[in-house]
């Protein structure tokens, strides 16, 4: 089962300006939303630093739609949040943009 949402959204030293604009734009587009921090250095299993938004179930086509049209070039994760999160990120992503490879060594030392 499908508890909600995440879209990681990915940049590096020379897009940060793209994504703090991306960020701030998500915020007014898209009132309501958890949207984290932006990690300005690789976080968990993400190869760059990145932002995160949880999406609820009922905002996922709402939300999924404006960023594949705004992400602005930028990389962007999909994934939904189940209880497992090796295949969360491994077996049922979604990529807007290229996808890089993740680090899934943290979540297979868990299993």
């Amino acid at each position: 089962m499908i508890k909600d949402w995440h879209i990681h959204v990915y940049y590096e030293a020379a897009t940060k300006a793209t994504a703090e604009t991306l960020y701030k734009e998500i915020a007014t587009a898209m009132p309501g939303l958890q949207i984290g921090r932006m990690h300005d250095q690789p976080v968990g299993p993400h190869p760059y630093g990145s932002f995160q938004v949880l999406i609820p179930n009922e905002r996922l086509a709402e939300v999924t739609s404006w960023v594949s049209l705004n992400r602005r070039d930028l990389t962007v994760l999909l994934q939904p949040n189940t209880e497992n999160d090796l295949k969360d990120h491994r077996d049922y992503p979604v990529w807007f943009g290229s996808a890089p490879k993740l680090n899934y060594e943290m979540f297979e030392n868990r299993q």
